[in-house]
């Protein structure tokens, strides 16, 4: 019986590089990948602090604009013609529209006699300014 043989191609690499060389290559290469990646992140971030810088930018421009429209329009003149348009400007009331109340029937304080038509009186008492006594 004939024996199975097999012949054994001793394959070669094409060209020999050192374990070391060849480690140094691929940390060198991954180095390179990962500063351009990083620059390219930085890049981004960049783009987006310009775009976001704008629009605070604009954001304080409108900001400015509502300050000063909002101190325009409580400008007493502007107050009174708004009041006059919407129908409730206010006014001082004429002398006719006063109505006076006089001591005798206001509330009387603790210890006061009254004496009909004069003003309660309470022992101690001095007159204080808008009609009211006080200690």
């Amino acid at each position: 019986m004939a024996k199975n043989r097999r012949r054994r191609r001793v394959t070669q690499p094409l060209a020999y590089v050192p374990k070391p060389v060849g480690v140094g290559f691929v940390v060198l290469v991954s180095l390179a990948l990962v500063y351009l990646w990083m620059g390219h992140k930085c890049s981004q971030y960049s783009e987006e602090i310009k775009r976001l810088e704008g629009q605070c930018k604009e954001m304080d421009n409108e900001q400015d604009r509502e300050n000063t429209r909002w101190k325009s329009m409580m400008a007493p003149e502007q107050l009174d013609n708004l009041l006059v348009r919407n129908g409730m400007l206010m006014v001082y009331p004429s002398v006719s529209q006063i109505v006076r109340v006089s001591g005798a029937s206001r509330g009387m304080p603790a210890g006061a006699t009254a004496v009909a038509g004069t003003e309660p009186t309470v022992r101690g008492a001095t007159r204080v300014a808008g009609g009211r006594v006080g200690r």
